[in-house]
């Protein structure tokens, strides 16, 4: 299978920049859109997160993190202060540097999202697709599923493996690379597939991508019998931020309240195996910033940022139940630290966890599923065959 993420570099100082606005520095960034994207709304929450005497500027005293660390450069006026004006200005800088990033990216064809009449015209003569399958009613389009499975329907159920797309919880689309490619094959296995969309952050804040894989998963079960499935044997494959989901899928119950007000909730969420690769474990290992971070900024959510970021991160829902984990990473990501997998397996063992597989893979990057696919995609293969086949 083809690797869909793509290892990039940046300057020091062009990093520096980007991250006084990211919560977490991820693959394939893309502006934000929808509403309160802009200027306006990246200097509010600076304001709110570092005026603290709440006078409409900042402080030398009051800036923390990155902004304390480039107050001068950003004080244009040098009174000790960030305004509004220099504030906004910021903002127009860090809006401009990603505009010029994303300009010099040059589609890929592991970036290339396919069309559903290309899907089907290319698809193979043993698979039967259905395209864009809404797994809940509303107007988000990203609540959309690809289906794959065997033509041949078989005669007992058959297991099933959902495949959760990466892009930073800001990016990607079920169509890309590996998932889609990674669907077709297993379901030429034998299994019941499904590749999955979810709102990005662009379009709504944590936990929405969660609810919505967590609403797939139990759209699945709820038509297992219509697509000879059986709901009790349902892997999951992702990378990234998609490892980051199907991570909180194998481990997140409902009393966690992540289960979102999507339909089927008499289903179950979970899943019985997990395969995940460079897989973000624990937001407090992020150098996070609070000034300018709306990635958990939910206004329709009681709780704050850090208490959502502390419950969307699978290392804090690890138990002796946890389902077969196979666990991949190099040690040489510099997008999601090796430590993350480390501290991961640690966790899940302390607890009592039974089936844990790590493949740590020295110098590989954050590309390793790809970069290393002989290894990890015959891996990936006897994993689910151990796990989900056998009855």
């Amino acid at each position: 299978m083809k690797p869909l993420f793509l290892q990039r570099s940046v300057s020091a100082a062009v990093f520096a920049a980007i991250v006084l606005h990211l919560v977490v520095v991820v693959e394939a960034q893309q502006p934000k859109r929808g509403p309160g994207a802009g200027p306006d709304a990246m200097v509010k929450n600076w304001l709110k997160n570092q005026d603290s005497d709440r006078d409409g500027k900042i402080a030398a005293g009051e800036a923390s993190g990155l902004m304390k660390r480039f107050f001068q450069r950003n004080d244009a006026n040098g009174d000790g202060f960030l305004d509004k004006a220099e504030l906004k200005a910021l903002a127009g800088r860090l809006g401009r540097t990603q505009a010029a990033r994303n300009k010099r990216r040059q589609p890929t064809q592991r970036q290339r999202t396919v069309s559903t009449r290309e899907l089907l015209k290319n698809a193979p003569d043993d698979v039967v697709i259905e395209p864009d399958i809404a797994y809940r009613p509303g107007e988000s389009k990203a609540w959309r599923l690809d289906l794959v499975r065997p033509k041949d329907a078989g005669n007992a159920p058959r297991p099933g493996i959902v495949f959760v797309h990466g892009g930073g919880w800001r990016s990607g689309d079920k169509r890309t690379g590996t998932f889609l490619n990674g669907a077709i094959d297993y379901a030429r296995k034998g299994y019941v597939c499904v590749t999955v969309n979810y709102r990005l952050t662009g379009e709504a804040p944590f936990p929405a991508c969660i609810e919505d894989v967590k609403c797939a998963v139990r759209w699945f079960r709820a038509h297992a019998r219509e697509y000879n499935l059986d709901p009790g044997r349902l892997g999951g494959f992702g990378n990234s931020a998609g490892a980051h989901l199907v991570a909180v899928l194998g481990l997140v119950r409902p009393d966690a309240g992540l289960e979102g007000d999507g339909p089927y909730q008499d289903q179950s969420s979970l899943l019985q195996a997990v395969c995940a690769s460079a897989t973000p474990t624990d937001f407090n290992l992020f150098e996070r910033r609070r000034d300018g971070d709306t990635r958990f900024q939910n206004d329709n959510d009681k709780r704050d940022p850090e208490t959502l970021a502390k419950l969307c991160s699978p290392i804090n829902h690890v138990r002796k139940d946890a389902p077969p984990f196979l666990l991949i990473h190099g040690t040489a990501d510099r997008t999601v630290d090796v430590k993350h997998a480390d501290l991961f397996v640690k966790a899940l063992k302390e607890a009592g966890a039974k089936d844990v597989t790590y493949i740590r893979v020295d110098g590989a990057g954050h590309g390793v599923f790809g970069e290393r696919s002989a290894r990890t995609g015959s891996a990936m293969e006897a994993f689910f065959a151990r796990t989900l086949r056998a009855k």
